[in-house]
């Protein structure tokens, strides 16, 4: 049961491939851009620019977090009931073709009694759900098979599961679907917390979800965890990631994201050095997301203390980097009402299946007892909301 309340620190796990080729970055060099990013340079990917966001309101997707509940209740696609019951995770990936697949972290694996309480279920850290174009989930993928699943990935060398791997967004580059996961393994600390970040690395898929490839690329403990947002544009793919709380940007070109030749936000340009990235914005989620609409970018977070403050924020940016608006309290998730229950956490945006002038967020729920999970599925399962952008009308 000590697995359980790890999930809260808002990470995702994957574990389980072997026999993959592994890449290792070069050193980086540390010369210095002057190429700062201008507001004009890169938002034609969020649209008209001069177009302002407005006030953001959010509602409930009852649509999106129903279909997730009937998926797991119903065997997560697998005629034996064992697939996808319940997790966390939750990032979203657009396929060539619009196919949407889902990427998921530590994974409880059904079969889902009537009563939505699971039993004997199996567990997994980490798998993907392919669905429909509008999201919603159709099959459960993993390694292993049906009677013997196993987490899609597990970094090379490891053993009887440690370290595992904790996934977070996912991209398609150079054709492939790559994902970041955190190696994660255990450490000396009282449990339930006695993991930690060894580093990361970048997991590449083939057309059938098999891993093709592990690269190492930047991220070290005690440095910035890469990864935890992906957002395509102007040529780049900006990756997003969280020291102390605090948002850091990364660029890659598009088609070399595993070349390991990123720049990094200084604060004022882009250099090769990763140890001059500069904190962009304090106060943000394990997982948060940075989103390209309406001519602007739009920041979707928790606060960093999600064991006491349940609400979702938003504010706007007019690049990639910032700078950001105050920020406005959206949305109070319910189920932090019950006592144990730790809600919001692990925010994530999916614009590939929000329909125009809204975006579809999701967050997860878990527990601090892990009876809680088993005694209702749902304890654990995502929740969506839709956020919409009201005119401001303050002038007129």
């Amino acid at each position: 049961m000590n697995a359980f309340p790890r999930r809260a620190l808002g990470a995702a796990l994957l574990a389980g491939v072997a026999g993959v080729a592994l890449v290792v970055p070069p050193a980086a060099a540390a010369t210095t851009s002057n190429d700062a990013v201008k507001p004009g340079s890169v938002t034609s990917c969020a649209g008209p620019t001069g177009q302002r966001s407005g006030t953001p309101v959010a509602n409930e997707d009852e649509q999106l977090t129903q279909a997730f509940r009937a998926f797991g209740n119903s065997g997560g696609g697998w005629s034996n009931g064992r697939g996808w019951a319940a997790s966390d995770g939750v990032y979203s990936t657009e396929l060539p073709g619009h196919r949407i697949v889902w990427l998921m972290n530590d994974t409880f694996l059904g079969p889902v009694n009537a009563d939505e309480s699971m039993t004997d279920p199996g567990f997994i850290h980490g798998s993907i759900l392919t669905a429909d174009d509008d999201g919603k989930p159709t099959n459960t993928i993993t390694a292993g098979t049906h009677d013997a699943p196993e987490s899609i990935a597990s970094p090379p060398g490891a053993v009887n599961g440690d370290p595992w791997y904790w996934n977070t967004d996912g991209i398609v580059d150079g054709g492939l679907l790559r994902v970041f996961q955190a190696r994660t393994g255990q450490t000396d600390d009282p449990p339930p917390f006695n993991f930690g970040w060894l580093g990361t690395d970048i997991v590449t898929y083939s057309a059938d979800f098999k891993v093709e490839k592990v690269t190492h690329t930047y991220g070290k403990p005690g440095g910035v965890n890469w990864g935890n947002e992906l957002t395509r544009c102007g040529g780049y793919i900006y990756i997003y990631g969280v020291k102390d709380s605090a948002m850091h940007v990364a660029r890659a070109r598009v088609g070399h994201l595993i070349d390991n030749d990123w720049q990094f936000w200084t604060g004022s340009a882009w250099s090769t050095d990763p140890e001059s990235s500069t904190a962009v914005t304090g106060d943000v989620g394990a997982s948060y997301s940075v989103t390209p609409m309406n001519g602007e970018f739009v920041l979707t977070t928790t606060s960093a203390n999600i064991f006491l403050d349940h609400q979702i924020y938003v504010a706007t940016a007019p690049t990639p980097v910032g700078p950001f608006t105050h920020r406005t309290a959206v949305y109070t998730a319910p189920e932090a009402q019950v006592a144990n229950i730790l809600a919001p956490y692990n925010v994530a945006a999916h614009p590939d299946i929000s329909k125009p002038g809204e975006l579809i967020i999701s967050y997860n729920v878990n527990s601090l007892v892990g009876a809680d999970l088993l005694a209702n599925a749902n304890n654990n399962r995502p929740r969506f909301v839709s956020i919409r952008f009201e005119p401001d009308r303050s002038n007129g």
